[in-house]
């Protein structure tokens, strides 16, 4: 009898120990991801004979080969969930992981869709957004809680003239929310009495303010990197931007064009890199570094676990020196886990976001004992007082009163290092730039600074690739760190600093 097809789920298959085969690896496997290397490339559906020569043809098991990282590694396979047992008792020396999917590490209200009971509904609003020069502002979203807590309330996206209709059940607005993809400051405000309409203006994007990130590193003084370092992003892609150079890079979301590694239109990656290495109107904390992009996201969904093994795998065959992660789930993941350990052994150091889910526990691929864990802080006056940033101060505040670990952040032992991710500005597609805040704004502004560091040590770089290298690179960034006295579950040891000028 047939299975019923739609119990079929996505899985990865790695083997036992490398997920490159080694020889401490059972030759049978080998040959057997290497045969399924050859069924992805026919987009072929294979009935996998079982070992067992006392079951017949009829039990075969039915998989559909989806992708490959190279001939003997992972694969990522559609099988039906029922045979998932007698899958592994007929191939064993192979893990089998789950398919599952990352966000990236920005916080941002931006998609939430609040909704209101029809009977509930008090008063409507119409919030009219404005930019200099009165101009109208489309395209912008608005988010009015009138319960925070209880996640109560209404948002939406202004229309050509600026405009949102929102209804809601009470005519006080508790918080008010209002984001700009690029080109403007957010706004945020507290216990705001409502009426028919409401007019809100923004506060353009200014180059030479001094944002969180320019206080601590200024990098418009900061000399432009020399010594080759390079650096993988894995993200929604970067660029295209003026002030961005990307090197190289791949597209791995399966499907799309392996040679299309700019910015999938949400910007996240972009943001990121320039965090990292713009050169330009706006320069990031480690100009002229090596970039590579690894796109990772389809637009609108989230990265799957095997793209971002695919990725790590591209950034050790490109001979990164650093990998950025600004991405993360609650969840351990063993195919993860395996790429980055992978990376280690291959030299190359990864940095991730530790998350944005208001002090919760560090998100994963953070956590992981190989990466370096990034908390986002911020601090005073580096922001509009009526922008969004200025609700995301809290306590605790550092041995400099101003600073603080950002309400967002996710904290905990598995915490490694803190940078500034509140009220970030950085490139944006399409040579414009944006404000973002989030750990995934924090982790590039630490494996920035940690390319910088590294730079100035060519003798280290140059170190045969392996564990040692690694090992190293850690030891080397560990004296140039400085705590911010948060204390070791809201900063680990503290923050990286830029190396003394020669």
């Amino acid at each position: 009898m047939k299975k019923n097809s739609s119990a079929s789920k996505n899985y990865i298959l790695l083997p036992v120990f490398r997920t490159n085969i080694s020889k401490q690896d059972s030759p049978n496997v080998a040959r057997f991801l290497a045969m399924l290397s050859n069924s992805v490339e026919q987009s072929a559906t294979v009935s996998l004979a079982s070992r067992n020569m006392h079951q017949k043809a009829s039990d075969d098991i039915p998989v559909v080969v989806l992708d490959s990282i190279e001939t003997e590694g992972a694969k990522l396979i559609r099988i039906n969930a029922d045979e998932l047992a007698n899958f592994r008792f007929s191939y064993p020396g192979l893990r089998i992981i789950k398919e599952k999917f990352y966000n990236p590490a920005v916080c941002s209200p931006k998609r939430i869709q609040l909704q209101v009971e029809q009977a509930e509904i008090k008063t409507s609003v119409t919030v009219t957004v404005k930019g200099e020069k009165d101009k109208a502002l489309a395209g912008i979203t608005v988010v009015i809680f009138t319960n925070f807590a209880a996640s109560k309330g209404a948002s939406g996206v202004t229309d050509s003239k600026g405009n949102i209709a929102l209804n809601l059940d009470r005519n006080t607005a508790e918080r008010i929310y209002v984001y700009a993809d690029h080109s403007y400051w957010g706004y945020f405000k507290k216990d705001v009495q409502l009426s028919a309409s409401l007019e809100i203006k923004l506060e353009p994007i200014a180059l030479d303010f001094k944002d969180s990130l320019r206080y601590f590193y200024d990098t418009a003084k900061l000399p432009k990197i020399t010594q080759k370092v390079r650096v993988g992003i894995i993200d929604t892609g970067v660029g295209p931007h003026d002030d961005l150079k990307v090197t190289g890079g791949k597209n791995l979301v399966r499907g799309e064009n392996e040679a299309d590694y700019q910015d999938n239109g949400e910007g996240h990656g972009t943001h990121v890199g320039g965090i990292i290495g713009a050169y330009g109107k706006l320069n990031g904390v480690a100009a002229g570094v090596e970039i590579m992009s690894y796109r990772v996201f389809p637009k609108g969904s989230g990265a799957s676990n095997f793209d971002i093994m695919k990725a790590i795998n591209e950034a050790i065959t490109d001979q990164c020196d650093l990998i950025n992660m600004s991405l993360g789930e609650a969840q351990t993941d063993e195919g993860i886990t395996s790429y980055i350990k992978e990376a280690y052994n291959a030299g190359i150091v990864c940095f991730a976001a530790n998350g944005n889910d208001n002090r919760s526990p560090v998100s994963f691929p953070a956590n992981d004992s190989l990466s370096i864990a990034v908390s986002a802080m911020g601090r005073l006056n580096t922001f509009p007082p009526d922008s969004v940033e200025s609700g995301s101060v809290q306590e605790p505040y550092g041995t400099d009163k101003d600073n603080f670990i950002a309400d967002f952040s996710n904290i905990g032992p598995e915490t490694d290092l803190t940078a500034p991710g509140v009220g970030i500005i950085s490139t944006y597609p399409d040579n414009l730039y944006a404000i973002m805040d989030g750990t995934s704004m924090a982790c590039p502004a630490a494996t920035g600074m940690a390319a910088r560091i590294l730079a100035g040590n060519p003798d280290l770089l140059n170190l045969p690739r392996n564990q040692t290298r690694a090992d190293e690179m850690v030891k080397y960034l560990s004296v140039n760190i400085k705590s911010m006295g948060f204390g070791n579950l809201y900063e680990g040891k503290g923050m990286l600093q830029p190396p003394a000028s020669k």
